[in-house]
């Protein structure tokens, strides 16, 4: 099964499509707010997704079916979601709530228990997250940055500051690089890549491009894939190959805000 899914702010929905953007369905269409942010855990059929307005992480079967309530105790503002399926684990990031709430990367064990808080300094508005499970690292993108951590939560990094507002982080460990979207408001928004350790920071999308939020990659296929939105004025989700050439508009309809994108590919 090859399909892309994505949260929709602007809806409150979570959608999914053929990779080629035909046959787009909704999966999950009540019960939420602000969906963030998702991940697919293939080998386990699931979907997992926070969500900033109703205070939850959740789950469901692919098909949308049976919603669970994973997290909703001493939870504010979620936002990036990935997951760790052969360990049985969830990570996102929360974002600071007034004073009493700090910025924090946790985790927790795929039911929801366990929950564990990894990274708690060094943040301003934590994001994105996706893992390196080859190197055992946890990378996210934040405010100003692109951090990374081990798996422990030990050795915080920073490794870019980029010029824009980093949101959606995907990684290609294979090819030793980073992929981040990067929201500039008035300016110029971009997607960039990098090295894993933050050098060799290109531009390879500058163009065309409003508010790119999430971003997922195809490995298999060279394909990276984002969706974008323009206050509620437009709203699409594209794909491109690796380096940022033949832009494509794959769903263009029913869009208002999509923000986290997943793909499933097996």
């Amino acid at each position: 099964m090859r399909k892309m899914y994505w949260t929709d702010l602007g809806t409150s929905k979570i959608q999914c499509a053929n990779l080629d953007g035909s046959d787009v369905k909704d999966l999950v269409a009540t019960g939420l707010r602000i969906p963030n942010s998702l991940a697919i855990d293939g080998g386990g059929g699931k979907m997992y997704w926070t969500d900033a307005g109703t205070s939850k992480i959740q789950c469901a079967n692919l098909d949308g079916s049976e919603v669970e309530d994973l997290i909703t105790d001493d939870i504010y503002l979620p936002g990036g979601m990935t997951v760790h399926g052969k360990k049985r684990k969830i990570y996102w990031t929360e974002a600071a709530w007034g004073e009493t709430v700090e910025c924090k990367v946790q985790r927790a064990d795929l039911d929801g228990s366990h929950v564990e808080t990894l990274v708690f300094t060094e943040m301003s508005i934590p994001n994105g997250i996706v893992l390196d499970l080859e190197m055992g690292k946890i990378y996210w993108t934040d405010l100003t940055k692109i951090q990374r951590v081990n798996l422990d939560g030990s050795h915080v990094e920073t490794l870019v500051f980029p010029e824009l507002l980093p949101l959606g982080i995907a990684l290609d460990s294979s090819e030793g690089k980073m992929y981040w979207t990067n929201y500039k408001g008035a300016g110029v928004s971009k997607i960039q890549r990098a090295n894993l350790d933050g050098s060799d920071v290109e531009d390879i999308v500058t163009t065309g491009l409003d508010r790119p939020s999430g971003i997922a990659l195809d490995v298999v296929e060279g394909k990276m894939y984002w969706g974008d939105y323009d206050n509620y004025r437009t709203a699409k989700i594209q794909r491109a190959n690796r380096d940022g050439s033949d832009v494509e508009d794959l769903v263009t309809l029913g869009l208002e805000r999509p923000s986290g994108i997943a793909l499933c590919c097996f």
